[in-house]
């Protein structure tokens, strides 16, 4: 089924309807794998349950633009992971949030720069960096730590629908000092605390 016919369809503002408007797209496109899947009424029924329940708090355009996009790529029957991993691409490129890879390769490459001073692409990439530690992604192998990141990564996505803050880059609070030079041993904590907080 080509995108032109599906985006003519009119998409259902009840999540049941969408849900067997879904079903029906899929046994239509995907015949004898939707009917090898699916054998019997319980088994259908049993699999519309479980995918309105994982899918039902994702707007239904965002669904439906996701079975589109399967429908129109794949010669095979959808899981129902690979319908919730198309959604998340399509939030993430609605919303120009980077990819997980793209996000780890931002975050280690930032080198001696100051994380604060950092032109980042989005701030989940600063969020996911500083959870993290930039001493560890600056030292630790890619092998080590790229998994940790894109982990920390996709729980600032998935937190982010609940925390507005995570949309914003933390404040730079420019140090004015009118006091007297501090002494040696006070300026050498001073910089471990720096250290500590930046890398």
């Amino acid at each position: 089924m080509s995108g032109q016919l599906t985006s003519k369809i009119k998409i259902p503002k009840s999540q049941v309807e969408l849900i067997n408007l879904i079903f029906a797209e899929l046994e239509i496109t995907f015949h004898n794998q939707f009917h090898k899947a699916f054998p019997d009424e319980e088994t259908l029924t049993l699999a519309k349950q479980l995918w309105l329940a994982k899918l039902e708090k994702y707007q239904n355009e965002i669904v439906f633009r996701a079975i589109d996009k399967i429908i129109e790529t794949s010669k095979y029957l959808p899981s129902l992971s690979a319908v919730l991993n198309q959604i998340k691409e399509i939030k993430l490129l609605d919303q120009n949030i980077p990819s997980s890879n793209t996000a780890y390769i931002e975050a280690s490459s930032l080198g001696e720069t100051n994380p604060l001073d950092f032109n980042w692409s989005h701030p989940f990439i600063y969020h996911a960096g500083a959870k993290v530690g930039w001493y560890r992604l600056k030292t630790e192998s890619e092998f080590e730590i790229k998994k940790e990141f894109l982990e920390v990564y996709e729980e600032i996505l998935e937190a982010s629908e609940f925390q507005e803050s995570l949309l914003l880059l933390p404040e730079i609070k420019e140090e004015v000092t009118k006091e007297k030079p501090l002494s040696g041993d006070l300026q050498k904590e001073r910089l471990k605390r720096i250290k500590k907080k930046y890398l």
